[in-house]
């Protein structure tokens, strides 16, 4: 058995035994069940729509190489850029290549599986680039120097409470926080205006960024400042 798998285990059954643990994802859990028949509801045939979804999932794989051929095509031709990497190290490099270029020192990056799994964030670290994430899960996930605990909800195994703490850990906030004001806390670290603006105000391209209530905001991004999707 690898070191590895023997760790695994060892803390399988350790966090298997928290009954606070338990009790937390048992909550969260409840929550995202009470509003998933409410999704449903959208579709007239839920059985056809996941029968269509999963054969277009299906396709898509089998010829992901010229679908992704397909799309460096048409992304060239609007005026884009693809860079192909064949590994974490090509990716992150390239992606180094381009903070040097433009001599970014901070960056706020999207939600994605792939950067958590070529371990972006830390690389950046390495070489003094700040790189902040925009979901709200993933944000306390960084804060709290932990990867994502799902896919999804990366922060679905800790309570109000728990958040609270890691805000007022690192961000200097009241333990009594609700979560809606800790949310508002989180945005303003990325997406407050008047900060925002002032950091953004001499830059020459313009981006558009979402925020958590699916508001499109329009901005400037500076030279030393990168957004990443």
């Amino acid at each position: 058995m690898t070191t590895r798998i023997s760790s695994f285990k060892e803390k399988s059954f350790t966090k298997a035994a928290d009954i606070s643990h338990r009790n937390k994802i048992n909550y969260n859990i409840g929550k995202y069940n009470a509003v998933v028949p409410v999704g449903k509801k959208q579709f007239a045939d839920l059985d056809f729509a996941r029968e269509k979804a999963k054969n277009l999932k299906w396709k898509s794989l089998e010829s992901l190489d010229r679908q992704l051929e397909k799309f460096e095509f048409n992304f060239l031709k609007r005026g884009g850029k693809v860079i192909w990497a064949e590994n974490a190290e090509q990716a992150c490099e390239a992606i180094l290549k381009i903070c040097k270029e433009k001599n970014c020192k901070t960056l706020v990056k999207s939600k994605s599986m792939v950067t958590e799994e070529i371990h972006l964030n830390d690389f950046l670290e390495k070489n003094d680039i700040e790189s902040i994430e925009t979901d709200l899960g993933e944000y306390i996930q960084q804060l709290d120097g932990e990867p994502p605990y799902h896919i999804v909800t990366p922060a679905m195994h800790k309570s109000k409470q728990d958040v609270a703490r890691v805000f007022h850990e690192h961000l200097n906030t009241p333990l009594d926080l609700t979560p809606e004001q800790l949310t508002l806390v989180a945005r303003d670290k990325y997406m407050g205006t008047d900060e925002l603006h002032q950091m953004l105000k001499d830059e020459i391209r313009n981006i558009l960024v979402e925020d958590a209530s699916d508001t499109l905001k329009k901005f400037e991004l500076p030279e030393n400042k990168g957004y990443l999707s």
